[in-house]
């Protein structure tokens, strides 16, 4: 009953909040082209669940928004000779950090256009998104080709072509060049071809951006579907252009409207089952499937005022519990087994493409540095240990880093990842004697002072008694110096908290407010958002504790922590002490997992689709002319037909 009781002050204050917010929202809304009307009905567990019907509040501009314009170029140079130069270099906008092996010239347009994606999905999801501390940038590497992706991680699927992996260690975005990113006119933004690179790179980060800044976790056709809606979104200098059919997408739907085989019924793609499902291209056809229906499912909610509404109720339902299938259902009145032929006359009528007007779209101040040797040919083992690799794979790092560490003595960029590769997988020991020189020349290189607190904690790990605390303390001043040099540092932020726990008595209220800041500013880190909600609880802040768990339980990416978020909510509900919080926060020291998240190639997967049905086609044909031949009656429906497989 409490925890019930707890809920109903919530939603009481909530709905207070609600109409200040529409209030607020109204007065501006009015100022769209085309109208569109905000809603906002936040749950207990799921504040997100309005994000749909915010759809496309684009009066007013961000804080940082600039005029439109040719972005703003700054370049520095390594000093040295030209041999000593990596074929890596470092851009940096207003939120993104990019290292690339391509030109300038191909990362100047990725920033631009990711500066204006930004800036559409933070409007987009104004009123859902939670108060948000200054946040880090997010770091993105941006591959000439395919062989360094597979570098940092080979562990995708085939037809991979981008990465998201998110953990304690860092969270980093891997894309590929394919072709050019070209700069649109107004009059091109609903008919220019869509560019695969920028495609590739605006789903992968509309997808993650869901992670980083909401609590949205489910269902999962929406969170796909949002990621494929925005995937299209185009921008010129002033305008932009919304709900374009990606082009594969566009072609499977067709093909499937042409009376191939299906994968997936309707009820499948709003429960995300996807295991058992058989496709033309195997699991990569099944996914494909799934993508294409949960774009058009998803591009039907957001088509009008109607459907935004019922969207919000939909996700809002999701959010307190209900399943995707119940809360489909009730939100739209509609039965799943009617799904088909609706959104099938829809999609038959045409997608409705909007185009635009938002003066304030942002232009990308961008710089230039370029790395030397020694960092560019670290950069990508650099990368893949800030990935939380499994044993073998970070114990191949570590001698792998230790190679090239020999090749550069004097790097400072050398010794910090051999550093990082040792303190995960070596000797701790080794790597502070390296770390301390490094800060006897620099006390202010925040990666040294990070690195060398998650030396102390680990031989704190080691030892006991006064060692233990020696250990501990030293790991304090040095993540509380780290913390002071970046307070947008998850990582070091969350590495202070466990050691403070750790060294102290009584946790308090500054490494309490610290872990929770940074789940504010990184909620796509299940670790910091396990530590954030047991220090609300610890701090006396239920609500927030279980508000918290909620978004871990709804995440299916990591079953264990989804497992333990469950059992703590249990906790909370029938009531826990300060003593039992204190010791599940210092019990926590297992590995981070990372949490990964794919974009694949749908036009390879679409061919590889094309091309086996092709085959089985012409497999049934053969034999069912030879069952003719032999004066045999002929089988129904040869060579495929709507049916499911």
């Amino acid at each position: 009953m409490a925890g019930i009781h707890r809920r109903l002050r919530w939603l009481i204050a909530a709905e207070d909040a609600l109409v200040a917010a529409l209030r607020r929202l109204q007065s501006f809304a009015n100022t769209l082209t085309p109208r569109h009307q905000p809603l906002r009905k936040p749950m207990f567990n799921a504040p997100w669940t309005t994000l749909a019907t915010a759809f496309l509040l684009l009066s007013a501009g961000s804080a940082d928004a600039q005029q439109p314009g040719a972005a703003n170029l700054e370049r520095v140079a390594v000093a040295g000779r030209r041999a000593e130069v990596s074929s890596w270099f470092r851009a940096e906008s207003q939120r993104f950090v990019v290292y690339s092996d391509t030109r300038e010239e191909d990362v100047t347009p990725l920033l631009g256009n990711l500066e204006k994606l930004d800036h559409l999905l933070r409007i987009y999801t104004q009123p859902v998104r939670p108060s948000e501390p200054q946040q880090a940038k997010l770091t993105l590497y941006y591959h000439a080709g395919l062989s360094g992706l597979r570098e940092v991680d080979d562990s995708g699927p085939a037809d991979a072509v981008g990465l998201y992996s998110s953990s304690a260690c860092g969270v980093q975005g891997f894309g590929v060049h394919l072709e050019r990113i070209p700069n649109l006119a107004d009059r091109e933004l609903e008919k220019s071809p869509l560019n695969d690179s920028l495609s590739h790179v605006f789903e992968a980060y509309a997808r993650h951006f869901l992670y980083r800044h909401t609590d949205i976790r489910a269902p999962a056709s929406f969170i796909e579907g949002f990621a494929q809606y925005f995937s299209s979104v185009r921008f010129s200098e002033q305008q932009m252009a919304l709900g374009r059919s990606p082009h594969a997408i566009a072609r499977y739907l067709k093909f499937l409207g042409d009376g191939h085989k299906y994968s997936l019924e309707w009820e499948d793609v709003l429960e995300g089952r996807l295991a058992n499902a058989r496709n033309y291209a195997g699991d990569a056809g099944v996914r494909l499937e799934f993508e294409a229906k949960s774009w058009l499912l998803t591009h039907y909610m957001m088509s009008s005022e109607d459907n935004r509404k019922r969207m919000g109720r939909y996700l809002q339902f999701v959010g307190g519990g209900a399943s995707p299938t119940v809360a489909f259902e009730r939100a739209f009145d509609m039965k799943t087994a009617d799904m088909g032929a609706v959104l099938w006359r829809y999609g038959l009528r045409g997608t409705q493409v909007l185009r635009v007007e938002h003066p304030a779209l942002p232009a990308a101040r961008v710089s230039f540095r370029t790395l030397p040797l020694a960092a560019g040919e670290l950069l990508l083992a650099d990368a893949a240990l800030k990935s939380c690799p499994g044993r073998q794979t970070g114990q191949a790092l570590l001698k792998k880093v230790a190679r090239l560490a020999d090749r550069f003595p004097d790097s400072d960029a050398a010794r910090l990842t051999l550093s990082r590769a040792q303190i995960d997988w070596g000797d701790a020991q080794q790597a502070l004697s390296r770390l301390e020189a490094v800060l006897r020349d620099d006390d202010a290189n925040l990666e040294a002072q990070y690195l060398a607190g998650m030396a102390r904690l680990r031989l704190a790990g080691r030892s006991e008694g006064e060692a233990r605390r020696g250990q501990l303390q030293a790991a304090q001043r040095h993540l509380q110096r780290a913390s002071g040099l970046s307070r947008q540092s998850p990582e070091a932020t969350l590495a202070l908290f466990k050691a403070e726990v750790a060294a102290s008595e009584t946790p308090d209220d500054a490494a309490l407010q610290g872990v929770i800041s940074a789940w504010q500013a990184a909620r796509d880190v299940d670790a910091v958002g396990r530590s954030a909600a047991l220090a609300h609880a610890y701090a006396g802040n239920a609500d927030e504790a279980y508000r918290t768990l909620g978004s871990l339980v709804q995440d299916p990416r990591d079953p264990p922590m989804v497992q333990w978020a469950r059992q703590w909510q249990a906790r909370l509900e029938t009531g826990v002490s300060r003593a039992d919080i204190l010791a599940e926060m210092r019990s926590i020291d297992a590995p981070d997992v990372p949490l990964k998240e794919w974009t694949i190639d749908k036009q390879s997967v679409l061919q590889k689709v094309e091309r086996n049905s092709g085959l089985e086609a012409a497999e049934s044909f053969i034999k069912e002319q030879q069952r003719q031949s032999q004066g045999l009656q002929p089988q129904n429906n040869p060579g495929g037909g709507a049916e499911k497989r």
